[in-house]
């Protein structure tokens, strides 16, 4: 029965660090606006996540150029 646990034990904390590990990063836009008013001002901050998938992987440009046509 210990056994059994430990083999538990061991797996739990295996998946808790394998979850830590893939949300760890994560890439954001961060903007502050500040409005200045007779009656103070005001700070207004958006954080947008960018997002993005392997759909449409950056241009890479060719190792070698074509032959020039005659």
């Amino acid at each position: 029965m210990k056994k059994s646990l430990n083999y538990l034990a061991f797996a739990g904390l295996l998946s808790a660090s394998l979850f830590a590990i893939g949300c760890g990063e994560t890439s954001s836009v961060t903007s502050e606006t500040t409005a200045k008013g007779p009656n103070g001002s005001t700070t207004v901050t958006t954080e947008e996540k960018v997002k993005t998938t392997g759909d449409a992987p950056p241009v890479v440009a060719p190792a070698e150029k074509p032959a020039p046509t005659p």
